[in-house]
């Protein structure tokens, strides 16, 4: 099925897929109490590029290919501004996800816009990329707070922040099933009848 796909579902499935990876290792170094934080922070990183790729790959202006690239860029500067901190054991570094989930919001509206923009799409709820964006804006909206405070939190009420990161698992079933959803609204016929 993956050689049907074209190339931002692709990385679509690439990304999720070691997005997936990421969660699970981070699970697994979690119960066996093992160091994972720097692991959470290469996840973050390499979520916000692969997601920009997809996102530079699905939206074909000019204008949004700018914004994009721009974005990478100064996520690239933040990082590396950032290496210090990070670096030290026992931080939890809550800004990189927060902007990861500020990039994604900006790339959710930009694609919403400029799919409305487009007078071949009558009903916007039938097309698979409508589910996905939907699904990644729905759980980057509600995971931003919780990634903002993740840093202050842990280490004054480590109760309360673990039921906040249940709420985040709540929003990666959300996104996840939004993406599935996408999938089954895929328009081509040889796509469907693999199915």
């Amino acid at each position: 099925l993956y050689g049907r796909m074209d190339v931002p579902q692709r990385l679509l499935v690439v990304t999720v897929t070691l997005i997936g990876v990421f969660a699970a290792a981070g699970s697994y170094t979690g119960e066996h109490y093992i160091p994972n934080l720097g692991m959470y922070f290469a996840s973050y990183v390499l979520s916000f590029y692969l997601f920009s790729v997809v996102f530079f790959k699905l939206l074909p202006t000019r204008r949004a290919r700018w914004i994009i690239r721009a974005a990478m860029a100064l996520f690239a500067v933040f990082v590396i501004f950032r290496l210090r901190y990070i670096l030290t054991p026992g931080n939890f570094d809550s800004y990189t996800p927060a902007l990861l989930s500020v990039a994604m919001m900006i790339y959710s509206v930009l694609f919403f816009n400029e799919q409305l923009n487009l007078p071949q799409i009558t009903f916007i709820y039938k097309t698979p990329w409508f589910w996905v964006v939907t699904g990644l804006l729905l759980y980057y909206a509600g995971s931003f707070l919780i990634l903002l405070t993740t840093d202050y939190l842990m280490v004054r009420d480590n109760t309360f922040i673990r039921g906040l990161w249940d709420l985040l698992d709540v929003l990666t079933v959300i996104r996840n099933l939004l993406i599935a959803l996408g999938f089954v609204w895929y328009k081509n016929t040889s796509w469907k009848t693999s199915l």
